[in-house]
Parts: C-alpha cells; sequence; structure tokens
C-alpha cells in the first residue's frame, strides 16, 4: 500500500511541474508583423561595372536590411543587401554598359518585405571590357607576351586559345589577375605561324570580345647542359657544404641536398659560369631548394632579389667592366602569405620554377654571372637547379 502511495504523489509532481511549465517564445521587441514602407529619395552613382545606390530608410524600428534584387545577364540573378545601418549598397557583376532594372526592398526582422522601389542603373565600362580592350600581344621567344592593365583591381582571368595540329582552338593558357597590370609569357610553341585567340573573363561569368591572331613565336631552344662549367673569378663567392655549383645543371631539384650551397657571406654575393657557347638568351628558369616545400620554399638561403649579367669576355681579376646587365629579378611568392607559411599555390609554383626572361634587346654573351642582393632569411644562397634557353 505504501508503495503505491509513493507512485501516485511521484506521478503528481510530475504533473504538477509539467503545468507549470510553458514553451518560452521569443519575438522581437518591435515586431508587429506589419508591412514595411519602402525606401525613398534614391540616387544613383554609376561605376565600372557597378552602380551605388543611396537611400533614405523609413522612421520603423523593425528594419532588418534593404535587398537588391536584379539580372547581370537573361537568366542570371544577383541579390544584393545592406543592413539598416547603412543608407547605401552596391550591385555589381554587370559585364557591360547597358541598362539595368534594380529593385529594391525594405525587409523586417521577419523577412516581411516592402513594395520593390525600382531603379535604372547604366554602369560604366566594367573591368572586363576595360582589361580586354589593354591588352596587347607580341611575339617572343618560343611564345607572346601579353600586357594588360586592370585599374580596378577586378578578379579576371586571361584566357588564351592556340590552333592545334588539326586548327582547332584548344586552351593554352589562363593567366588569374587582381594586379592593377601585368605583363606575362606563354611558352613552349615552335617558330611556326599558329593563330591565337584571347578573352577576359570575371568572376561573375562575364565574358569579353575575342581576339584572334596569327603570331609566330621567335625560335629558341633549350640549352645543353653538358657544356656549362664552373667560373671560380677572384671576387666571386665559393661553394660551401660540398654542394659545388655544378649541382645546378644536373637536371635534379627534389632532393633535399641536391643544390649549389655558398659559403656565408654580405650582399651582394655572386658567381659566374660558363654556358659552353655564345648565345642569344631568351630566359632562364630557376629552381629554388624545396624539399620538403613546405620547410624549404621561400624561405631560408632560396634567391629573392637578384641580378642576372652576362659577358662574352670575362674580367679576369672579378671586376665589372666587360659585363652588362641582362635583367634585374625578384622572387615572389604566389599566395603573399608570412615567411615560413606555404600553399598549394606556392609550392606548385616552386615546383614549376622560376622563370627570368631576358629582353629582346640583350646582346649575346657566354658567360653568365648571378649577383645575389637578398635571399628569404639568411646569408648564404643556394639554388637547386638552373636551365637556359636562346638562340644560339
Amino acid at each position: 500500500m505504501f508503495k503505491n502511495i509513493a507512485t501516485f504523489l511521484t506521478l503528481a509532481i510530475f504533473l504538477l511541474m509539467g503545468a507549470g511549465c510553458k514553451r518560452e517564445l521569443h519575438s522581437s521587441l518591435y515586431d508587429d508583423g506589419s508591412t514595411p514602407s519602402p525606401i525613398t529619395n534614391t540616387t544613383v552613382q554609376n561605376l565600372p561595372g557597378a552602380a551605388e545606390i543611396t537611400y533614405s530608410l523609413p522612421h520603423d524600428n523593425n528594419i532588418l536590411y534593404v535587398k537588391a534584387e536584379y539580372e547581370i545577364r537573361p537568366g542570371v540573378k544577383r541579390e544584393v543587401k545592406s543592413s539598416y545601418y547603412n543608407n547605401s549598397l552596391l550591385v555589381d557583376g554587370f559585364g557591360n554598359t547597358n541598362e539595368y532594372s534594380i529593385k529594391l526592398y525594405v525587409v523586417t526582422r521577419s523577412e516581411i518585405q516592402s513594395a520593390p522601389v525600382t531603379v535604372t542603373v547604366k554602369p560604366l565600362v566594367p573591368p572586363v571590357v576595360a582589361t580586354f580592350n589593354s591588352l596587347t600581344v607580341a611575339e617572343d621567344f618560343g611564345g607572346l607576351i601579353i600586357n594588360y592593365l586592370n585599374d580596378a583591381k577586378a578578379d579576371l582571368a586571361i584566357h588564351t586559345l592556340a590552333a592545334d595540329s588539326t586548327g582547332a582552338m584548344v586552351e593554352a593558357n589562363t593567366n588569374y589577375t587582381t594586379l592593377p597590370s601585368g605583363r606575362y609569357t606563354i611558352r613552349g610553341f615552335d617558330s611556326t605561324s599558329r593563330k591565337f585567340s584571347f578573352f577576359v573573363k570575371d568572376r561573375f561569368g562575364n565574358i569579353s570580345d575575342t581576339l584572334t591572331a596569327t603570331y609566330k613565336p621567335l625560335y629558341e631552344k633549350l640549352l645543353d647542359k653538358s657544356l656549362f662549367r664552373t667560373v671560380l673569378l677572384p671576387t666571386d663567392v665559393k661553394d660551401d657544404w660540398g654542394l659545388p655549383m655544378q649541382n645546378m645543371w644536373n637536371n635534379g631539384y627534389t632532393d633535399f641536398w641536391d643544390m649549389f650551397h655558398t659559403q656565408t657571406q654580405s650582399f651582394p654575393m655572386w658567381f659566374t659560369f660558363d654556358l659552353g657557347i655564345t648565345v642569344k638568351l631568351s630566359r632562364m628558369a630557376l629552381w629554388q631548394r624545396q624539399s620538403p616545400a613546405a620547410d624549404w620554399a621561400y624561405n631560408a638561403n632560396n634567391p629573392k632579389k637578384f641580378e642576372v649579367w652576362g659577358s662574352t669576355s670575362p674580367d679576369v681579376d672579378g671586376g665589372w667592366n666587360n659585363w652588362i646587365k641582362l635583367t634585374d629579378h625578384e622572387v615572389v611568392k604566389p599566395s603573399g602569405l608570412p615567411l615560413g607559411q606555404v600553399s598549394a599555390d606556392d609550392i606548385a609554383a616552386a615546383a614549376k620554377g622560376e622563370e627570368i626572361p631576358i629582353p629582346l634587346s640583350m646582346p649575346q654573351v657566354r658567360y653568365i654571372r648571378f649577383r645575389i642582393l637578398e635571399t628569404f632569411t639568411n646569408s648564404a644562397t643556394n639554388i637547386a637547379e638552373i636551365s637556359v634557353w636562346g638562340q644560339p
């Protein structure tokens, strides 16, 4: 009997507790469920590929944001929101200078939106078009040199198509950029006339017109590294750690110790080698010590800033009278991450090698001198591999 009474009392307590508990609902302090008033006093400032719309908000504490809805191309819709703390929003993504209708809504905390207010914008020339119009293309050794302007620093991709052996146009290169201007090369073509096409695409999927023309890349060949020789002039830096200069042309760069390593001394330091033939250079490629890449790429003794000099008759005293500066170069980490941190793009770029273009105006040379101005952290220099191209 006592057991039954205890069970009954326990059940009664739970029922009373349940009766005293109610679901707690949260709602906005100002939300009355009404439809908000629309914005007023709209003004438009047209921008390259975009427009800024300024407006006045209704006096309503329940407003959460203003929303713009529009199409940048038929069937391609965009939506932009701006907090109630602001009195303007930016509509972007336009690929031409046509007029576009923008519908603007005031939206409450309950996601109730006002009647739309429609404004018309007419963007200025968008970056995808401006950059396309700026493209200049010139024939270069083994390929082409492309120059461009991107004043808006927009996120763009410059695509290059090239005719294959059947005449079909196939993707040959894509250069991604957010820089205000740039110059880059595409390589790997023989010295025959070939049709190339170029167009620009932005992050919104807008595509420019296409530039198509026929170009004939200049002849170049990869120089025979078996002809390369170490030259040690009186002022040159010597090797160290038993890692001689000839390691730079043994066609290896992935082994941890397969490299040329100089002695430690103050900058600038320089070293010299003989190509074995007199040649008009077109470009070089340099591979940094990078194994494992996460530890060594864009770090330590790898060259960061340097000059490349050429000569046909080096000064026997190690001086500079008979040398001509071929180019200046700086190694830039693609990701821009701090020293000691690398991305997948950084590792891929290090494995590909650092291309060093040589201007067409430079004379023929036989001897090469690297003048190292700065490495990434230390006061010695190491280089894993070097390749050289030119017209013998």
